[in-house]
Formats: C-alpha cells, structure tokens, sequence
C-alpha cells in the first residue's frame, strides 16, 4: 500500500489565526534584514549577543577582552586573549550557541509573563559592553539608540506594548541565529578560508570548518525545536 503524506490544513489555519502575531513577526524576520538601514539596526542584536559569546567564554576561560566592534552590516569582531589553546577553541566556539540560547531563553521568559525582565536585561547586558569593551563609533551609537528607546518603552509604554517589543526582540534573536549559521554552512562549503568562526576553529583544530559550521547550525535547530516545543 502506498504512504502518502496528509496535512491538515485545518488546524495549520487555527494556529495562524491564533497566534497571527507569531507569525507576522516571523515573516518580519525575514524581510526586516533586507530592508536597509532599519532592518539591519535590529539584526544588531544578534550580532552583539555573539560577539558578547565571546567575550563571556573568553573571561571564564581566564583569558581577557580588548574590545568589540560592531558595524552596520549586522558584523562584529571581538578581539580576545586566551590562555590556552584549549580556550581559545571554547572562544571560537561561544558566539553562534550563545546568542541561539538568549533566544531560547527570550521566549521562555515571554511565556512566564517576564517580558519587562527580557528588555531590562538585554539593556543592562548592551550597556556593560558599551563600557568596558565596545570601541566603535557605530557600536556605541547603536548601543545609545537601543537602550534609549527600551527605557521610553518601559517609562511610557503600556503592558502590551512591552510584550509585543518583547515578542519581536526574541523572534528577530532566533531568525538571524538561523539564518546566520546557514550562511556559515554555505561560506564553508565554498571557501573554507572565509567562514568566521568555523574557519578560526579549523585553523586551530585542524578539523575542516565545514564540520564546525554544521555543528553551529546543528544546535542552532536544536534551539528551535526547543522553541516549538515551548511555544505549543
């Protein structure tokens, strides 16, 4: 007997009308990067949780920060001394499942109703870095612009306004997560010279960046299953 496949489009419409807003900010995701200027602003986010992977790794490893730098192109760099070879593999390794995790992390606050908590602490985090490691022009102005309009949202905003913000933050962390690792995964397969990170931990590992790419992208789905299975 032949297996066939059936959707019931039934209840993939329920879902769409239930949680319309989900999925609107979803569809943003993906649209906002290829919007200049104020798409990119907000792909920033993810960029600085990464670099701030990093930087957090670097410090636990007994290593240290010189700075961080991010640029309007939604890149960043984080310049690190690490202590060891060892470390300096778990430095490479940090950015990509760190800033995956704050995504996991921003939905399951939103479900515990902690969407003030989510936007206080993305502010407080951006702010440590703008003082002791953001070194940019660009960084630091993006770091005032975030942090000004989080404080006029918490000062001025109604409850549901600070849950939408909120929703939007933790969507566009988990996009760019996804979408990030993906290019990796292709820049690896192409030149595994210009990979990032994957191409850093190949040179000291000796195991091809194509390998590490895929392992970036292999949690960072992990990541969004969590997120599912959180979500339903």
């Amino acid at each position: 007997m032949p297996l066939t496949a059936h959707v019931d489009f039934a209840l993939v419409l329920d879902f769409v009308k239930s949680n319309w807003l989900l999925v609107l900010f979803f569809a943003l995701g993906f649209i906002l990067p290829r919007i200049p200027v104020v798409g990119k602003f907000f792909n920033i986010i993810n960029t600085a949780l990464h670099e701030f992977g990093h930087a957090l790794m670097a410090l636990v490893t007994g290593g240290s920060v010189d700075k961080i730098e991010l640029f309007r192109d939604t890149s960043g760099t984080t310049t690190t001394k690490s202590s060891s070879r060892f470390s300096a593999i778990l430095v490479s390794l940090a950015g990509y499942p760190f800033a995956a995790s704050v995504a996991w992390l921003s939905f399951y606050l939103i479900r515990q109703g902690a969407e003030q908590g989510l936007v206080i602490g993305l502010s407080i985090l951006f702010v440590v870095m703008l003082l002791f490691w953001i070194r940019n022009w660009y960084g630091a102005l993006w770091v005032v612009l975030f942090c000004v309009g989080n404080g006029l949202l918490l000062y001025y905003g109604e409850p549901d306004w600070l849950h939408y913000v909120a929703l939007f933050y933790a969507v566009m962390i988990l996009v760019e997560s996804v979408t990030s690792t993906i290019t990796i995964v292709v820049l690896a397969i192409r030149d595994g010279d210009k990979a990032g990170d994957a191409t850093n931990l190949a040179k000291t590992t000796h195991v091809p960046a194509f390998f590490w790419a895929l392992l970036f992208l292999a949690y960072t789905v992990w990541v969004c299953y969590r997120v599912v299975m959180l979500l339903l």
